[in-house]
């Protein structure tokens, strides 16, 4: 884990990216390259008749806000040692992100904000970007971007080819972590089991704990979500959108629910 993409812009979620940002950099001496988006919307204004035109006061002031943060974040980066480059593409922030994340070893990104309001792409642009992407997502609570990789992390495992593809990125992250323990919630895959994820991680000198959690009345995010806070892990691990992202958003879903009320850190791949 050597290149990371970090996406910036003027929301409440940029400092706690920032702050995990600087943290897996220095764990990893990784190179950052901060990625800002310029969305049509940001500058457009609609005419009486139904159409769109771009404003140049709008264009001027985005473009005020977006130096203003560029030179915040670089500050921030110099003051930490950490190398960087920087992008700024047109599009919305998902395009600009997938375009740049091919030669990417992780993107870092905030959780979801609300469940409120109806769809919103812009809202669920860590769901847009992580089933789209080849490079696994860190995405971090919009308060806190604190990334203990010395502490306990979580694996959550269901067998799916999801699960798989998010414990083989996070083998740099566990190898770091004094404790790893992969859960699975209710009954194990017979064809694939936590113990075939566990062999994986110790051939690449991992040892780790298996947790086998009853399927009770609660839903398997917060079993997930339980297992979490009762462990006091630092970070999880899981597979993202095994079902599409419709049908989490209209019934719910494992993905869905951990980015909506994680308290830590998620290394997500889909």
């Amino acid at each position: 884990m050597k290149t990371g993409l970090l996406h910036v812009a003027e929301d409440r979620g940029g400092d706690a990216r920032l702050d995990a940002a600087v943290q897996l950099a220095r764990a990893f001496d990784l190179h950052l390259t901060g990625a800002q988006a310029a969305p049509l919307s940001a500058y457009a204004m609609a005419d009486p008749f139904g159409g769109v035109y771009p404003s140049v006061k709008l264009f001027t002031e985005h473009e005020k806000r977006q130096d203003a943060t560029r030179a915040a974040v670089e500050a921030r980066l110099r003051d930490e040692g950490v190398a960087f480059d920087w992008l700024r593409g047109a599009g919305s922030p998902a395009t600009v992100l997938l375009d740049q994340s091919r030669l990417s070893d992780v993107i870092i990104l905030s959780h979801l904000e609300s469940d409120e309001g109806g769809w919103d792409a812009e809202l669920d642009l860590v769901g847009d970007v992580a089933v789209h992407s080849r490079a696994p997502i860190l995405s971090v609570p919009y308060d806190n971007g604190t990334l203990d990789l010395e502490g306990t992390a979580l694996v959550a495992w269901n067998a799916s080819f999801e699960a798989a593809q998010a414990l083989r990125f996070a083998v740099p992250l566990l190898s770091r972590a004094a404790r790893v323990q992969i859960v699975t919630i209710g009954d194990d895959a017979p064809e694939f089991p936590a113990a075939g994820a566990a062999a994986y991680l110790s051939h690449h000198g991992i040892q780790s704990e298996l947790l086998s959690v009853p399927r009770g009345e609660l839903s398997v995010g917060e079993e997930l979500l339980n297992v979490i806070i009762d462990s006091r892990s630092s970070f999880a691990v899981l597979g993202a959108y095994g079902h599409s992202r419709i049908r989490e958003r209209i019934l719910g879903g494992v993905t869905r629910e951990m980015l909506l009320r994680s308290p830590k850190p998620l290394l997500l791949a889909h």
